[in-house]
């Protein structure tokens, strides 16, 4: 008697717990918000300091905007728009003040979905800008522009929390002065797999 009854509990508590699970993958009409790595954020895990001591004359030198910050999605239907965010600043006791920021935007198309898991293909365009000040010396405001296609992969914990990673290819336009998003200057990056499950990774909390 004592085993039924821990038998018929069991399955109560898995058909409680199978909804959830089912339709966790669902986000038509949802609002998220949470933190998303973008596939040109996956450089050096720090804005400052960008400068190597030579004025950034290295081809490949550390980018000074890590594009990895605040994100906020909205879905309708398969078909998310998205927005991803972030700003740091210094403020030097001598000497001008340095600071770096990004933007992203774009969107997600969710192509197959599975019980907990969204798989998507996105597009998205990603601008910084930055001034660091090598030797104590305030350089130029820099600018820098990417695009890349996420290929990402969502799995979802419950109906309202989900991580995600991707990976895609990319395109860096970078400027005379140097992008802050790579470090490099007056030249054309093309990756075709940047990002990776350790790395262009996110969270989301959908509000409703």
């Amino acid at each position: 008697m004592g085993l039924r009854r821990q038998l018929v509990a069991v399955a109560g508590l898995l058909a409680l717990l199978a909804p959830a699970t089912v339709f966790a993958h669902n986000v038509d009409g949802k609002v998220g918000i949470g933190y998303e790595e973008t596939l040109l954020g996956l450089g050096a895990r720090q804005y400052f300091p960008i400068d190597d001591g030579t004025g950034n004359l290295l081809s490949h030198s550390l980018p000074d905007v890590r594009a990895a910050g605040l994100s906020g999605r909205w879905y309708v239907g398969t078909v998310g728009l998205e927005a991803v965010v972030g700003f740091d600043t210094r403020n030097a006791a001598s000497g001008p003040n340095e600071y770096g920021g990004f933007l992203s935007l774009g969107a997600l198309w969710n192509v197959a979905r599975a019980p907990s898991v969204n798989l998507a293909i996105g597009v998205r365009a990603v601008t910084g800008m930055a001034r660091t000040a090598p030797g104590g010396v305030a350089g130029p405001v820099r600018f820098g522009f990417g695009f890349e296609v996420p290929i990402r992969v969502e799995y979802f914990f419950s109906p309202n929390f989900a991580i995600a990673g991707a990976v895609g290819p990319t395109l860096a336009i970078n400027s005379a002065n140097g992008n802050p998003l790579t470090g490099n200057k007056s030249s054309y990056e093309f990756s075709l797999t940047r990002g990776d499950f350790g790395g262009g990774v996110g969270f989301t909390y959908y509000i409703n």
